[in-house]
């Protein structure tokens, strides 16, 4: 009885719940649409200018909580930007995520591809001119 309880609470938290990875390419698409709210809209980009922006609440030169304040609020916004999603952007938005679902993929693993031979030159570069 126990087991069978411990399944259906599982299936059903499955279920409900899809991936931040899910719901980073359903604000994707979201972002994209008409539909779309200004708020939600300005609150994903936002959080994009935060990420990229160099001045952080936290300055990035303090060990741990440097880095800690980028990796909480991030997600924390683009979360908020795809709760203020209207439903049936939502859904659209998972319908094409699937579509995409690939494509998607590909170019994720391209960008963080691309991201770590930056950071790679970069420290070569460093290396180099500093001779360690």
């Amino acid at each position: 009885m126990l087991q069978k309880r411990l399944r259906v609470k599982r299936r059903i938290f499955i279920r409900g719940r899809i991936s931040f990875l899910q719901e980073i390419f359903v604000l994707y698409f979201g972002i994209r649409d008409p539909r779309t709210p200004f708020h939600a809209k300005l609150v994903a980009c936002s959080a994009l200018a935060y990420l990229l922006s160099p001045i952080d609440l936290i300055p990035d030169f303090i060990p741990v909580a440097g880095y800690l304040d980028d990796l909480v609020i991030v997600p924390l916004l683009l979360h908020a930007a795809y709760a203020l999603l209207p439903l049936e952007v939502k859904e659209s938005g998972r319908q094409k995520a699937r579509k995409h679902r690939v494509r998607l993929y590909i170019a994720l693993i391209i960008v963080l591809a691309l991201l770590l031979a930056m950071m790679t030159s970069i420290f070569l570069l460093i290396k180099t001119l500093f001779r360690f």
